[in-house]
């Protein structure tokens, strides 16, 4: 636990402002993924990965499995994967194109009903994506149909690794992110700093600034998360107390007002601090 020498929104803009930086180019990784059904799924990398991890590079050579980690391919999949895992899944799908011939998908739009998978097209890999197209073009092309993409459980941890502050990935869902990593009550949100949690029952978000109180109940702040359109920014968002808790005795906060890019949860959410980590 220490200083920190980046915040949030620096992460933001590593993972789109250029983006990560592969043999095809520079990628944006600019879309939300999660696993969870009723967050839309996520069927498109759910029917490349399961093939993908198992191909040889150069038809005989080391799995991507093997390449990349199992453990890695496995965050990736569900929406929480390393930046440095995207990379290496990407080089090696454009080292082995023809390969990509043989590997037939399921392009799937996000789910607006758990239970039912909407299939958007089917095809190979190569024909699909990578034919007629750079292989920067077609990576991103692959982003767009949600192939690819973090959530907020694998922003914020990917985040906390990538700052240093955290050496290996340790996610969990939020429900459970204040008993294992951020265990510091914050009671009021003018006692909010830079690098606190905001945590709602199923999502997860990071306080980047704290610009100024407002009328003593309220405090304007930036807000990074990933969640609908992916990585992003909440700028000049507005907290407020709402003087209750919850059932976990939590003082809870309202999003007064959602920010220049509004935040896409607006239900009510509680603070949590990390000892020792600070900006």
């Amino acid at each position: 636990m220490a200083e920190a020498m980046f915040l949030p929104y620096h992460f933001v803009d590593f993972l789109k402002k250029p983006g990560l930086a592969c043999k095809a180019g520079t990628v944006p990784l600019d879309a939300y993924l999660c696993l969870t059904k009723s967050n839309g799924g996520n069927d498109s990398a759910d029917s490349l990965l399961g093939q993908l991890r198992w191909m040889k590079d150069g038809g005989n050579g080391t799995t991507l499995n093997s390449q990349a980690g199992g453990v890695a391919i496995d965050l990736a999949w569900k929406g929480q994967g390393k930046p440095e895992t995207f990379v290496k899944i990407w080089d090696f799908m454009c080292r082995n194109k023809e390969a990509l011939k043989k590997l037939k998908v399921e392009v799937c739009a996000a789910r607006d009903d758990p239970d039912v998978k909407i299939v958007k097209r089917t095809g190979n890999v190569f024909d699909l994506y990578f034919k007629d197209r750079s292989d920067k073009a077609a990576i991103e092309a692959m982003i767009d149909d949600r192939f690819f993409g973090i959530d907020c459980i694998g922003f914020v941890s990917n985040f906390l690794v990538w700052c240093g502050e955290w050496s290996e990935y340790k996610g969990v869902v939020p429900s459970k992110w204040a008993a294992h990593h951020h265990k510091i009550p914050v009671h009021k949100v003018q006692d909010l700093k830079p690098l606190d949690v905001l945590l709602w029952g199923g999502h997860i978000a990071i306080v980047d600034w704290v610009w100024k109180p407002i009328d003593g109940d309220k405090v304007e702040i930036d807000v990074c998360q990933s969640s609908a359109g992916g990585p992003q920014c909440n700028e000049r968002a507005i907290l407020r107390d709402l003087k209750v808790k919850n059932s976990d005795g939590r003082w809870m906060f309202d999003i007064f007002n959602a920010g220049s890019r509004p935040m896409p949860v607006r239900a009510h959410c509680y603070a949590m601090r990390r000892e020792g980590f600070f900006w």
